[in-house]
């Protein structure tokens, strides 16, 4: 990663570009298109996160050069089902995306283990993702291996 890079945590007002990174991902892998999405997915996006961060169970990551987003990763604490039912604490990695021109920096390793960081400190006893194919090597290079999850359907 270079000098000039800084990784930080997202304040509120950089939330609308963490989205943007977000979908900018999925409509790279090819997995999601923001034309599926309702109107206002962003708004909604922004809101759930912000309360989210408020409560101390997620974070946003970012890099930046010359205050340019340049990259970004979220982790939050796994909510819902099981987790309420069995109380324990796992969290989960998402939205881990780089701009192409920065791509091979480091910088979605350094976001990553950021979110990882977080999460540990969190007392999190799993930590998962999704990985792309372009994103598998980062991952297993930092100690994630593959599970046995499955999907049906697109």
């Amino acid at each position: 990663m270079q000098d000039t890079i800084a990784v930080r945590a997202a304040g509120a007002g950089e939330l609308p570009v963490c989205a943007a990174f977000w979908i900018a991902m999925f409509e790279e892998a090819g997995i999601l298109h923001e034309s599926e999405f309702p109107a206002d997915w962003r708004e909604r996006f922004v809101r759930y996160f912000s309360e989210r961060i408020a409560l101390g169970e997620a974070r946003y990551f970012i890099a930046l050069e010359k205050n340019q987003i340049v990259g970004t990763a979220g982790a939050m604490l796994g909510d819902g089902y099981p987790v309420t039912v069995h109380g324990l604490r796992f969290g989960y990695i998402f939205g881990v995306r780089v701009e192409p021109h920065y791509r091979g920096r480091g910088l979605a390793t350094a976001l990553t283990r950021e979110a990882i960081t977080f999460l540990k400190d969190l007392k999190c006893r799993r930590i998962r993702l999704h990985a792309s194919p372009h994103g598998r090597p980062i991952y297993e290079r930092l100690d994630f291996v593959p599970t046995n999850e499955m999907q049906l359907g697109d």
